[in-house]
């Protein structure tokens, strides 16, 4: 099995982060007030590829969709990361999972040499999702601008919704995701 190549954290937030880069956008983002901007943030383009993440993978150019084996359950995985490694699983009924216990198996899981956070995802409709979030070193969490790009663009990747702007809501919040392929990238607006 091939190992991943482990680049730092920073190192990959300087080479994918974009011009119109905002601080608070990454894993170390506070959870957000009441006071939210309603400016959109973009998030650039989502890193697939699994030496990237990092997360151990080597059975195709990407990990989408992949199953990862949790307490004998398997769970299927979308790995990517606009600067922290995210698992994106989508889920029948959001409300219903074990947020806390299969976050932090998946996120600890071994395949995730440096940890993920997961993002837990349900298809709503045609436009729209519900998430919940287990973020690394905290548990579960409301949400973070990181994870609600990363619930629309697996939405998006994954055909579960059919156009390149999807609602995302998460906690008693709702976030407007939209990427744009062929320019800036997933931004996202509350």
């Amino acid at each position: 099995m091939r190992t991943a190549t482990r680049m730092p954290v920073s190192l990959r937030r300087q080479i994918y982060s974009t011009p119109q880069y905002a601080p608070g956008i990454f894993e170390n983002e506070e959870e957000h007030t009441e006071k939210a901007d309603s400016a959109a943030v973009c998030l650039g383009h989502p890193i697939t590829a699994p030496c990237l993440i990092p997360v151990l993978h080597s059975s195709t150019p990407s990990c989408i969709n992949n199953p990862f084996m949790v307490n004998g359950k398997p769970y299927r995985v979308t790995a990517l990361s606009f600067g922290a490694p995210h698992a994106a699983v989508f889920v029948d009924d959001v409300q219903s999972v074990d947020v806390q216990s299969v976050g932090s198996a998946l996120g600890t899981h071994p395949l995730f040499p440096e940890g993920a956070s997961v993002v837990f995802i349900q298809p709503l409709g045609k436009d729209s999702v519900a998430a919940r979030l287990w973020q690394q070193k905290r548990g579960e969490i409301p949400f973070t601008r990181e994870a609600g790009g990363v619930a629309g663009t697996a939405a998006m990747m994954l055909q579960k919704v059919l156009y390149n702007e999807i609602s995302v809501h998460m906690g008693e919040r709702s976030y407007a995701v939209k990427w744009d392929r062929n320019g800036d990238g997933v931004s996202i607006t509350e």
